[in-house]
């Protein structure tokens, strides 16, 4: 081989190692930028958690020393500025205009006279009962001791 084609060749050898090099300067570079981008944009969500935890912090301390010192719970708790209002009237009405009750401002419904009565029959006679009549001495022991369900004789605290 001669010499300016050797020369070529290592020319060529170095371009491509420049090229290489310069792209993977190129992806170093911007993974840095994008780390320091991802660094900035953790550090001032940080920064805002931690104002405020800061504020919340310094309120819990300002209402405990208005409260002269304690620091409890119904002290440090957020205030409620309306306690009453749970939600609950705007399903009560509904409830009620379902099941035909009325609020002080509707126009009442008009009365409607009860039905008359309608004619009964008199009620059937009770059928006889017949008498029970003590048969065997099982059925007369039982009707001696009364009530299957006294327990006044009971020990409760036997075992």
């Amino acid at each position: 081989m001669n010499p300016e084609e050797d020369l070529a060749t290592l020319r060529h050898k170095l371009a491509g190692l420049e090229r290489e090099n310069g792209d993977r300067m190129y992806l170093v570079d911007n993974r840095a930028a994008k780390t320091i981008e991802e660094t900035r944009t953790a550090g001032d969500q940080l920064k805002q958690e931690t104002s405020a935890a800061l504020a919340a912090r310094s309120e819990q301390k300002r209402r405990a020393e208005a409260a002269g010192g304690w620091a409890t719970e119904s002290t440090l708790s957020e205030k409620v500025e309306d306690d009453g209002d749970f939600g609950f009237e705007e399903d009560e009405a509904e409830n009620e205009r379902r099941a035909g009750y009325r609020t002080a401002e509707e126009q009442p419904v008009a009365f409607r006279p009860p039905a008359p009565p309608a004619p009964t029959s008199p009620p059937p006679a009770p059928a006889p009962v017949p008498e029970e009549r003590p048969a065997g001495r099982h059925r007369r022991a039982a009707a001696a001791r009364g009530d299957d369900d006294d327990f006044a004789n009971t020990d409760w605290l036997a075992t």
